[in-house]
């Protein structure tokens, strides 16, 4: 039989299976991909008013706004402007390219609080120069929709008080160390950009000092001044223009914090030095704790391999060591005594 009638009377039913769903998953990933690439170009379009009217340079290239790192994630940056170093912004998108993984971290999502539900999310984090001195503080305004995962997510949140305000739409809080940073930081454009329903998307806009992600040893726990501003990507033209009222209203406020026109009373500062130092203090006694764990731990080993040793010493060399160390023990319980003489 030749090879042609072989081919004719086989079962390619499997083949073609595989093949149809190698396909299919080639194409929906290749859509999603796009559907990604064309939400973050129009959210950077929608914004790039006020980063070019603020910014030399606005795009990671002069002729490109945004770098992607992934299939669902995307960056781009903005540099070249007085008192802000630079900002960067960091796209976190559904993964529309892998339909599989979307499903399964939607359902994990309503059975554990640790895996979060798939969101369109972008991060603006504005940095100041390193000679645009202003007083450390925690100050943020923080939307109602989930703002008790916003302050188990980010450290900084979780060092402040939460208050309602009249000033603020009643879908927002205020989380800060003090009233009086919230009162003065939110200016007349931020305070325009609020609305009932920006809460939806606008998940907080904060000033701080301190990380994101709790800090693991002492060495780590060091200010580093910083305005981060979360929200959903924008699906609409009137988000967009809000979300650049807000991107103004910070740029301005850091200008005005550098050049003293924003200061605060000597009590308040004296209160977030006092927080500093009490998150300092706990994190000496956890460092000193675990020191003391390891030298437990170490002198535990040290006497289980002495034991060991003294298995294999005849009778009189034991007896020795023993009269030894319980020599060493009078001498150490009679320099107690003279010291609490």
């Amino acid at each position: 039989m030749g090879l042609v009638n072989r081919i004719k009377i086989s079962d390619w039913r499997l083949e073609l299976i595989t093949l149809s769903t190698i396909l299919v998953f080639c194409v929906l990933f290749k859509i999603g991909d796009l559907y990604n690439q064309r939400k973050v170009k129009a959210y950077l379009s929608g914004v790039s008013e006020v980063f070019t009217n603020n910014f030399f340079q606005f795009g990671v290239a002069p002729d490109k706004l945004y770098v992607k790192d992934s299939a669902e994630n995307y960056s781009s940056y903005a540099s070249g402007r007085v008192n802000i170093a630079k900002v960067n912004l960091e796209f976190r998108l559904k993964p529309r390219h892998n339909l599989f993984v979307l499903l399964l971290e939607t359902v994990m999502s309503f059975f554990t609080s640790n895996v979060q539900a798939p969101t369109d999310r972008v991060d603006i984090i504005i940095t100041p120069s390193s000679d645009a001195e202003y007083d450390n503080f925690i100050s943020a305004i923080v939307s109602k929709i989930g703002m008790n995962e916003f302050r188990k997510f980010n450290y900084f949140l979780s060092l402040t008080k939460t208050t309602d305000s009249d000033l603020l739409p009643q879908s927002f809080v205020f989380m800060s160390e003090s009233s009086e940073f919230q009162e003065k930081l939110l200016s007349p454009e931020i305070k325009d950009a609020l609305t009932l329903e920006s809460a939806s998307w606008l998940k907080y806009v904060a000033f701080t000092d301190q990380s994101i992600e709790r800090p693991a040893s002492l060495r780590e726990y060091s200010p580093s001044r910083r305005i981060i501003i979360a929200t959903d990507v924008a699906t609409s033209s009137a988000q967009t223009k809000q979300i650049s009222e807000v991107l103004s209203g910070v740029f301005n406020l850091v200008d005005k914090l550098v050049a003293k026109e924003i200061t605060f009373k000597s009590e308040t500062l004296r209160k977030v030095v006092r927080t500093r130092e009490n998150e300092l203090a706990k994190w000496k006694r956890i460092e000193d704790e675990i020191k003391q764990e390891k030298l437990a731990e170490e002198k535990a080993k040290l006497k289980r391999e002495e034991r060991l040793r003294n298995r294999d010493l005849s009778e009189a060399e034991q007896i020795k060591l023993e009269k030894k160390a319980a020599e060493k023990r009078q001498r150490k319980a009679a320099k107690k005594q003279r010291f609490r003489m």
